[in-house]
C-alpha cells in the first residue's frame, strides 16, 4: 500500500499525534525530520494535519491539554511497575477530551450558558429575540443570548438581568402599588422613574440607555455611597470593565436605541472584538479572532440580524481580512 492508498482514519490518528507531540514542543531533531517526512508522504496528510491545527489553535482551551498529558505520562514512565505509556495513548486521550469539550461548546452555542439559563426566569438562544408580559403589565423584551430572572415581591419589582441585553417597557410605579421597578446587572442598578429603556450586562461592560421618560442609575461600589445619575430620553451610561472609574456618557436618538428590536446591527467606530462577540450572540457558529492584533480594527456599518454571515463577510472584506469555517467554529485572520 503506498501512503497515498493511507486509509483517511489512519492519517487523522496519525496527525493526532504529531499535532499533539508538536503542540507540547516535545520533538526532538530526529522526530522533527520524522515528521517532516510525514507531511511530505502525500497531499492529504498535509491538509489532514492543517486542518487539525487550525481547529486547535481556534480553540484555545485545547491548547494548554498538551502539557498536562504529557507531565502524565511522565509520571507513569516514572512508577516502577507501570508499562510505558507510548505517544500512541495520547490520540485517543486528546479525543476524548475533545469530544467533552466540543460537547460543552455545543451545548453553550444552542442553549446559552447552562448555569445561566437553569436559574433564569427567561432566557433566548443565540440568534433568538423573545417577548414577555411581566406579572405586573410590564413588557420585557430579551435579546439574543439573554437572561433575566425576577425578584417581585409585595414592596417592590427587581428583575436581575443575568446576561445580554433586555428592553423595558415597565409600568409606572403609580399604577403599581408604589412598587418601584428596579433593574440589575453585575455593575449598576437601574431605576425606572418612567417606562421604557435598555439594560445590557455584556462582557465588554454593562449599560443604560433612555427612551422615554427617566431612569435613576447608581453604580455598585462596594464599601462607598455611590453617586446616583438620572437619564434623560436619548442620553445613554455605559460602564466598561476595562475602565470603571470613567463610565462613557452619550446621546442617541430614543428611536436609535435597541436597534436589534427592528432587525437592524449597528456598529459605529466599534473595535472588531466588540463586533465579534455581538455577532456571536446572533450565530450558533461561534467567531474568533485568529490574532490579537486584528482586535482593535475598527468597523462601522449597519447590517441585519438574520444575516449574520453576510455581515461577516462584508465586515472581512473591508478591513481585507480572510475567513476560514471549520466545525462549529469560524475563524477571522490575515
Amino acid at each position: 500500500m503506498t501512503s497515498s492508498d493511507t486509509p483517511l482514519d489512519q492519517i487523522e490518528s496519525e496527525a493526532t499525534e504529531w499535532l499533539v507531540q508538536h503542540t507540547a514542543g516535545r520533538l526532538d531533531p530526529a522526530e522533527t525530520l520524522l515528521f517532516k517526512d510525514w507531511l511530505q508522504r502525500s497531499a492529504q496528510h498535509r491538509a489532514v494535519y492543517e486542518r487539525m491545527r487550525q481547529t486547535w489553535d481556534a480553540l484555545a482551551v485545547l491548547q494548554q491539554m498538551p502539557g498536562d498529558l504529557l507531565r502524565h505520562t511522565a509520571d507513569l514512565h516514572a512508577k516502577p511497575g507501570l508499562a510505558p505509556v507510548g505517544r500512541r495513548w495520547l490520540a485517543p486521550v486528546f479525543a476524548v477530551a475533545a469530544s467533552l469539550l466540543l460537547a460543552i461548546g455545543l451545548t453553550v452555542a444552542w442553549l446559552g450558558n447552562p448555569v445561566t439559563v437553569l436559574i433564569a426566569d427567561y432566557s433566548t438562544a443565540p440568534g433568538e429575540i423573545r417577548g414577555v408580559t411581566l406579572p405586573d403589565g410590564s413588557r420585557l423584551e430579551l435579546a439574543p443570548s439573554s437572561a433575566v430572572k425576577l425578584n417581585f415581591s409585595n414592596t417592590e419589582r427587581r428583575v436581575e438581568l443575568l446576561a445580554g441585553s433586555a428592553y423595558f417597557s415597565a409600568v409606572p410605579q403609580a399604577m403599581a402599588e408604589g412598587r418601584p421597578f428596579i433593574v440589575d446587572t453585575g455593575l449598576l442598578s437601574a431605576r425606572a422613574l418612567g417606562t421604557q429603556f435598555l439594560v445590557e450586562h455584556l462582557p465588554r461592560g454593562d449599560g443604560v440607555a433612555v427612551a422615554e421618560h427617566d431612569v435613576a442609575v447608581t453604580m455598585k461600589l462596594p464599601g462607598s455611597d455611590p453617586p446616583v445619575t438620572v437619564l434623560s430620553p436619548g442620553q445613554v451610561l455605559r460602564y466598561r470593565r476595562d475602565r470603571m472609574s470613567a463610565p462613557d456618557m452619550a446621546r442617541l436618538d430614543p428611536q436609535e436605541i435597541a436597534p436589534w428590536r427592528v432587525g437592524n446591527l449597528v456598529f459605529y467606530q466599534v473595535p472588531l472584538h466588540e463586533v465579534v462577540a455581538e455577532l456571536n450572540r446572533y450565530r450558533r457558529s461561534r467567531i474568533l479572532l485568529a490574532n490579537d492584533d486584528l482586535s482593535a480594527r475598527v468597523v462601522s456599518g449597519v447590517f441585519r440580524i438574520g444575516e449574520p454571515d453576510g455581515a461577516l463577510r462584508v465586515i472581512a472584506d473591508e478591513l481585507g481580512l480572510r475567513i476560514t469555517a471549520l466545525p462549529f467554529i469560524t475563524v477571522i485572520h490575515k
